[in-house]
């Protein structure tokens, strides 16, 4: 509610502030140079995930039996059902399945002790982790920067305050872990 009222005060005050309006206009003026920055990192981003994400499904991944391929997809499909249809709700999948699987759980203190111990460099599992990671990252801040370039002023300043705000307590995060 309050976060409402607030873009429309935001959007309201940048009709009549001097700043945001030189802001929005250097804002339109450099649209197609900043969107030809922050999208393809977007892009990049999104590339590095899913390239870890498979190295790390063909270095650790296990294979998956009939029943567990069936069960996944009974858990995709379920995603938008009702809890109490989802919990009734079989699936079967007739001929041959293949799949691979594999769950990693990381604190940041794993991240940051690879990092200064350099076994990112060595290992190959730590070196997909790290391109997961950065991946993520990348392709979210690229996001979060392609969104503040595309939107009005006010939402561009919230979104940009959102992403201030996503690296310091990222950062904090880190230094603390």
């Amino acid at each position: 509610m309050f976060a409402v009222i607030g873009i429309i005060a935001l959007n309201a005050a940048s009709e009549h502030l001097a700043a945001l309006k030189m802001a929005e206009q250097t804002l339109a003026r450099n649209k197609n140079s900043l969107l030809a920055f922050t999208i393809p990192v977007v892009a990049l981003g999104f590339l590095l995930f899913m390239v870890g994400i498979l190295i790390m499904v063909y270095e650790k991944g296990t294979p998956m039996s009939h029943t567990e391929v069936e069960e996944q997809h009974r858990a995709t499909q379920n995603m938008r059902a009702a809890p109490y249809m989802a919990r009734w709700s079989t699936y079967r999948i007739y001929g041959k399945t293949k799949g691979r699987q594999f769950h990693d759980d990381l604190a940041f203190r794993d991240f940051k002790l690879a990092w200064q111990s350099g076994a990112w460099c060595r290992d190959a599992i730590w070196r997909a982790r790290f391109t997961v990671f950065g991946g993520a990252l990348t392709a979210i801040f690229g996001g979060l920067a392609t969104a503040a370039v595309f939107s009005p002023i006010a939402l561009s300043l919230i979104f940009a305050a959102f992403l201030i705000y996503s690296a310091v307590r990222l950062i904090w995060a880190l230094w603390r872990a």
